[in-house]
């Protein structure tokens, strides 16, 4: 397979899957429908877009940029995404994964927790983290302490299969 095609057969991997590779200068090289759709037509341009944002912050604070960095809940372009940043030290891709935010899925969701033993306020909080707010916003935004916040937090994910934990230290 050639390059072209290689990128082809990835793009086709996820039909809700944003892919978009640039050089290391940031400029386009490929971008899939998804991908236009969600930013507009950058082929051939030097990207600014939020991606290339979170992509400073790899930079900043690794001592190598190459490797990978997933941003979760993350709003791009006016879209709340997934977005996992690549960098082989060749070429930086970008995988953007839109989020699906409609009140379906939040019913699906208070089922599954409610299933699960959680009360209202845990049904609330979860909803919250699994939008990818901090601990802090969170607090802030029910009005309790952070230390009442990881008590909750505690409880809840001892309600919860291990799968659903959080796998690092949430802020």
């Amino acid at each position: 397979m050639d390059g072209q095609n290689d990128l082809k057969h990835f793009a086709n991997l996820g039909t809700k899957l944003g892919l978009c590779v640039k050089d290391q200068d940031k400029r386009v090289l490929y971008q899939n429908e998804n991908s236009i759709r969600t930013c507009g037509d950058m082929l051939g341009q030097q990207c600014s877009k939020t991606c290339m944002t979170l992509y400073k912050k790899i930079e900043e604070c690794s001592a190598i940029s190459e490797g990978m960095k997933l941003f979760k809940a993350t709003e791009i372009e006016g879209h709340k995404v997934d977005a996992l940043i690549v960098n082989d030290g060749d070429k930086i891709t970008t995988m953007l994964y839109p989020l699906d935010e409609s009140e379906e899925k939040f019913q699906k969701q208070e089922a599954y927790f409610r299933e699960k033993g959680l009360t209202k306020s845990e049904i609330r909080i979860m909803q919250m983290v699994l939008q990818g707010m901090t601990n802090s916003n969170i607090a802030e935004k029910l009005f309790i302490s952070k230390a009442t916040l990881k008590t909750h937090l505690n409880n809840i994910y001892k309600k919860l299969p291990e799968s659903m934990r959080p796998s690092q230290v949430r802020n």
